[in-house]
C-alpha cells in the first residue's frame, strides 16, 4: 500500500515537472500595433488664426460590432472577415481612433485645446465645437488597401448639430503584414482629420463674419 501510494506522489511529481517545463518553452508570438497621428501632406489644409484659439472635443467614437475586439480584423476576398489570431491591438480600437483623431486635429487647426472625450472637469462647457464619430467600416485587406467608412457629425457650443457628414476613405497598401495596413490606417485618419479640420474652419469662418 505504501509503496503503490509512493509510487503515485513520484508519477504526480513527474507530470508537474513535465507541465512546468513544456509552459516555460512555449513562445509568446502575439504582436501588439497602435495606432498613430500622421504628419499632413505638404500643400495640405494650413491652420488658419480664426481657429487656433477653438476648443475641441473628439467624441464619443463608435465602432461596429465585429471591430470591438483586440484581434485586428481584416477584409479577405468575397467579403470575407478575418480575425488574426496573434497581432492585436494595444487597446481598443475606438479609444485609438479619438485619441489620433485629436491629434491629427491639433496641427490641422493650428490648435492645442483639442481634448478626447470622455470629458473631465467642466471641459463639457468651454467646448467650441465637438466631433461625434460613428465608424461603419474601418478595415482593409494586406497588400492591398484600408478602407475607412465614418459617420461624423460636428456640434456647436450649445449642443446644435451644425454638420452631419460621411466620409469613405481609402488608402492603398504596399507591403504585405499588419505593420503597413496599420500605417494605412493612419493616413486613413489623417485625411479623415483634414476634413473635419475644414468643415470647423469654415463654421469659424461664418461665425467671424457674422460677429
Amino acid at each position: 500500500m505504501i509503496r503503490h501510494h509512493a509510487r503515485a506522489i513520484v508519477l504526480l511529481l513527474t507530470a508537474v515537472t513535465l507541465l512546468v517545463t513544456g509552459c516555460a518553452g512555449v513562445v509568446d508570438r502575439t504582436r501588439y500595433y497602435a495606432l498613430s497621428p500622421t504628419p499632413a501632406a505638404p500643400g495640405g489644409f494650413a491652420p488658419a488664426a480664426l481657429s487656433a484659439a477653438a476648443a475641441v472635443g473628439v467624441g464619443p467614437v463608435q465602432v461596429p460590432r465585429y471591430l470591438e475586439r483586440l484581434q485586428i480584423v481584416t477584409r479577405g476576398a468575397n467579403d470575407v472577415v478575418e480575425i488574426a489570431r496573434d497581432d492585436r491591438w494595444a487597446e481598443p480600437l475606438e479609444n485609438g481612433i479619438a485619441q489620433v483623431l485629436a491629434d491629427n486635429l491639433g496641427p490641422e487647426l493650428g490648435s492645442e485645446r483639442i481634448t478626447v472625450f470622455p470629458w473631465r472637469g467642466g471641459v463639457a462647457r468651454v467646448l467650441d465645437y465637438q466631433v461625434v464619430v460613428m465608424v461603419l467600416r474601418f478595415e482593409g485587406s494586406p497588400g492591398r488597401e484600408v478602407t475607412l467608412d465614418a459617420r461624423w457629425r460636428l456640434l456647436g457650443k450649445d449642443g446644435q448639430e451644425l454638420a452631419l457628414k460621411r466620409s469613405t476613405i481609402s488608402e492603398p497598401i504596399t507591403g504585405a503584414g499588419y505593420q503597413p495596413l496599420v500605417r494605412g490606417m493612419n493616413r486613413t485618419l489623417a485625411r479623415l482629420a483634414q476634413e473635419i479640420a475644414r468643415e470647423i474652419q469654415s463654421r469659424a469662418d461664418t461665425r467671424a463674419a457674422g460677429s
